[in-house]
């Protein structure tokens, strides 16, 4: 199965919606797709993950790589992930490093918190 990534720009984030599933053929179209969202200029990446069926060790290791080289600037959120796919994460430790929210909409209020307690946007 191919792997399919639409990029949608926010106001504050940028949206990847990851369609299939991501293996060591397919994971540097991951990592192209993060680095390009990054190289945007939006503070925050969210990863769709409802249309997302497996994930290897590749794509893991894609996710941890990014994480790692996010700045403070940044953040990477996943977001309705299967509860196969979370095991994993969190078999592996990667969910000790990357946020995950139950939806698109607890994503987007997990980041608006987050610009709020670091300054970047004023809450009155």
């Amino acid at each position: 199965m191919a792997l399919s990534i639409n990029l949608e720009d926010h106001y504050n984030y940028t949206l990847l919606e990851v369609q299939g599933k991501v293996d060591a053929v397919t994971s540097p179209i991951l990592d192209h797709a993060i680095e390009a969202a990054t190289f945007e200029g939006n503070r925050h990446l969210i990863l769709d993950c409802s249309q997302l069926f497996s994930i290897s060790s590749e794509g893991l290791r894609v996710l941890l790589n990014t994480r790692n080289t996010l700045t403070l600037l940044h953040s990477l959120t996943l977001c309705n992930v299967s509860r196969s796919i979370r095991a994993l994460l969190e078999l592996s430790g990667i969910s000790r490093y990357v946020s995950i929210a139950s939806d698109l909409e607890e994503a987007e209020s997990m980041l608006f918190e987050s610009d709020a307690q670091l300054g970047r946007i004023n809450m009155n």
